[in-house]
């Protein structure tokens, strides 16, 4: 006979995957506010959004259409550089955000539907991850997950405290801390309301859960996406998964195989090779590595506060020998400890060689590691608590992204997201429309500089400020109005109505050959 239990048991299965799902979505949508925020304040300034809520989203969209403007090709040449320029790059999202365009989507939909199935498949890694290593049993571990997915350290709190005393200016203070106000996203969440680096970091747990579980395949087949994807965070995961993999065959543990450190060793190669040897092949290329060669450090006023909550707990767990030899024991804790000690190492190359950009290794992975170590301690606390005590907790534990959330309310703190006056829409509308891929533009207009090749076939003679080549060189000349030949050919001036123009768009007159 069958059990009168059994009927609501298997009811309740669903219902708990439902629950999850709903928890999931409802903890992925704030990462939606800045970009539905920067089209609200456009709207409400009698501008244009353009769905870019930061300056460097657009050239994505730039290189995509580098795919099929002249032809499709599998490989792509930099936009900004020089007509003739070698196709030298491939990245797998840049190809899917081609095809995207390719097929009718104006760049802004394109690359936010892709952001929205980025979203999502961080969001799954990191339950999936969350899962595995923690779980979701007990309303501490729910609320741990809260912690995980929008957590941060002190940046914003001491940023406060710091304009408490100084009499600084309190929006502003709160990002004292935090470069770029925030942009440079040095924790989990925050990292989401932006398109590619949320699919990064899906990739990233993706390929650190396949380790866990044991689905080595799975790992390298990740760890290959990145490490093509994208060049800062690829390094970073093969280095992870390459010294784990080495340390676990040390040990005689069945964490690794020798397959998985010989993939590992394989992509490593190929990731040398094709980052440091065949694109610097390229003058154009050579040119770019020069403008990236700087010195965006991970200082210590930086980390300390954006990892120390996290850091205390997970350090706590070392203080007593038989949580340290738990952890020590345990493969999964120890590949925390490599996925720190790689992520936090390479943020501080700039100790031992020339720098290039260190705090963009950071980017949350090494603040994820801390927060994984320190989950065995914060759930206890998370148990303990109850009413203030608690709502406490969780306030000191999410207060950089509240703070962060928050100053979307000032403009003078964020003010990164692109926007165009109704003149600056129609030239580039005009552009899309008429412009081919032979043109090259030159205005005196940095915005219609920069998204001439986002918008259209054309190039222009200065795009993007660190991936024009000899960048600084290209702006002087387009200040001074004078170019080495072969010059632009499409002239874009800000004035009154000229009949040698042969288009007016709103405020601009575009000429053909020099005005």
């Amino acid at each position: 006979m069958t059990s009168p239990v059994a009927i609501p048991e298997a009811q309740s299965a669903p219902t708990r995957q439902s629950r999850h799902t709903l928890a999931l979505v409802l903890l992925a949508l704030p990462a939606l506010f800045p970009l539905l925020f920067s089209i609200y304040s456009a709207w409400s300034q009698g501008l244009v959004p353009t769905g870019f809520i930061q300056y460097d989203m657009a050239y994505y969209l730039a290189n995509a259409r580098e795919h099929f403007d002249q032809g499709w090709s599998l490989t792509y040449g930099n936009p900004y550089a020089p007509a003739g320029t070698a196709a030298i790059y491939f990245q797998p999202h840049i190809l899917l955000l081609a095809i995207l365009q390719a097929a009718g989507l104006p760049p802004a939909i394109a690359f936010n539907l892709f952001g929205l199935a980025a979203l999502a498949l961080a969001t799954v890694a990191a339950s999936g991850f969350y899962g595995e290593l923690v779980g979701f049993e007990t309303r501490a571990k729910q609320l741990g997950f809260l912690c995980f997915f929008w957590g941060g350290g002190l940046l914003s709190a001491l940023g406060l405290l710091f304009g408490l005393a100084t009499g600084t200016d309190l929006t502003k203070a709160m990002f004292l801390f935090d470069p770029n106000d925030g942009w440079w996203m040095l924790n989990f969440g925050r990292n989401l309301v932006y398109p590619t680096e949320a699919y990064y970091h899906g990739v990233f747990l993706f390929a650190l859960l396949s380790l866990v579980r044991r689905k080595f395949g799975w790992a390298l087949a990740f760890t290959a996406l990145l490490s093509a994807s994208h060049p800062f965070t690829g390094l970073s995961l093969v280095l992870i998964v390459a010294a784990y993999a080495a340390l676990e065959l040390a040990l005689r543990s069945d964490g690794a195989s020798v397959r998985l450190l010989i993939g590992a060793v394989g992509i490593a190669a190929y990731h040398v090779v094709y980052y440091l040897v065949f694109l610097n092949r390229s003058a154009d290329h050579r040119a770019l590595r020069t403008q990236w060669e700087l010195d965006w450090p991970y200082s210590a006023w930086t980390f300390g506060p954006a990892l120390y909550l996290v850091g205390f707990l997970a350090f706590t767990r070392f203080t007593r020998w038989p949580s340290a030899r738990a952890i020590l024991t345990s493969p999964t804790s120890r590949l925390l400890l490599v996925w720190f000690a790689v992520v936090f190492a390479l943020t501080q190359h700039d100790l031992l060689v020339k720098p290039m950009q260190p705090i963009h290794f950071a980017h949350g992975y090494d603040w994820m590691a801390l927060f994984f170590l320190a989950a065995p301690a914060l759930i206890p606390i998370l148990e303990r608590l109850r009413g203030p005590a608690l709502a406490a907790v969780l306030l000191l534990m999410l207060s950089d992204n509240l703070c962060w959330f928050a100053s979307f309310l000032s403009p003078q703190v964020q003010r990164y997201a692109i926007t165009l006056t109704p003149s600056q829409a129609e030239t580039l509308e005009w552009l899309r429309q008429h412009a081919t891929a032979r043109d090259v533009v030159a205005a005196d207009d940095d915005a219609i500089n920069y998204l001439t090749s986002t918008y259209s076939a054309a190039g222009s003679w200065h795009g993007h400020v660190h991936n024009t080549p000899h960048a600084a060189e290209r702006k002087r000349e387009l200040e001074s109005n004078v170019f080495p030949a072969p010059g632009p050919n499409l002239f874009i001036r800000r004035g009154s109505p000229d009949a040698r123009a042969i288009e007016r768009t709103g405020e601009f007159n575009i000429y053909r050959g020099t005005p």
